[in-house]
């Protein structure tokens, strides 16, 4: 609150109480975890971490995905992975596995279309006095193709869905789900084809399964293959992600295993 006095000299004096201006809040206090998300309960990968830790971080920075109006190939069954990057500053990194069934491609599905899509996003995130906060991250964009638009986001670059820091709105390019940090720079991306247009919001994994989709490291895995609508899929091996299906005319997409070795899980 500021207030005007009037001096002895009669000049008038602005006071200004900076313990009036309210703090701004950041980040998530609902995780049940701190310190203690190192080195305590059960610890199925060995990673030092607490098992309900990995899964309250993950669920908790889950992303929200701006999907287009007309977008054909939301279908999708997310996994994740979570790492210590360092004890000391309580830093973790989370891994999403988006796995979306198909890309349709563009041109109306004539060019650049296949079965599975490899997306995927990387959050930072550091726990601090009650709070765990987003510091970084990582958007992939159709990594290592001619046309990639992958990048780092800092904190102050991205939307939320709520409180700043905490779980960000991110923006997938329309059928083919490349992940940006606005519309703006989604429009501008993969060789100017992908696009943001008006659309809904839905979360990553929209009925929240992540509880039992934790993959650990491709060292030490806890989940790897899994069959769905009949088929199987090693989302840790040295192998194409064809999205539970193979159609005999469409190729398949790049495996998982090389971008979660790349980011260190």
């Amino acid at each position: 609150m500021a207030s005007v006095v009037r001096s002895r000299a009669g000049a008038l004096v602005l006071v200004v109480s900076l313990l009036s201006v309210p703090a701004f809040a950041e980040g998530i206090t609902s995780i049940p975890y701190g310190d203690t998300c190192w080195g305590t309960g059960t610890d199925a990968d060995g990673d030092g971490l607490n098992d309900d830790c990995e899964y309250q971080v993950a669920s908790a920075f889950m992303p929200t995905l701006w999907l287009a109006r007309d977008e054909r190939g939301a279908g999708r069954r997310p996994y994740f992975a979570v790492k210590s990057q360092s004890f000391a500053l309580r830093t973790l990194r989370i891994f999403y596995l988006a796995a979306f069934y198909e890309d349709h491609g563009v041109l109306g599905g004539v060019v650049d279309a296949h079965d599975g899509d490899t997306e995927f996003q990387v959050l930072e995130v550091h726990y601090s006095d009650g709070r765990w906060l987003l510091d970084w991250a990582f958007l992939s964009a159709h990594l290592e193709t001619v046309c990639e638009s992958s990048a780092w986001y800092g904190w102050a670059q991205l939307d939320y869905v709520g409180e700043s820091r905490g779980a960000p709105r991110i923006y997938a390019a329309q059928d083919k789900h490349g992940t940006y940090n606005s519309l703006s720079t989604c429009d501008r991306g993969g060789c100017y084809v992908d696009g943001c247009s008006q659309g809904t919001s839905e979360l990553l994994d929209p009925d929240n399964r992540l509880v039992s989709r934790n993959v650990g490291s491709t060292g030490a895995p806890l989940i790897n293959a899994v069959t769905f609508r009949g088929q199987t899929e090693r989302l840790l091996d040295d192998v194409d992600f064809k999205g539970w299906d193979n159609r005999w005319y469409r190729p398949n997409a790049t495996p998982y295993r090389a971008r979660l070795i790349r980011f260190g899980f």
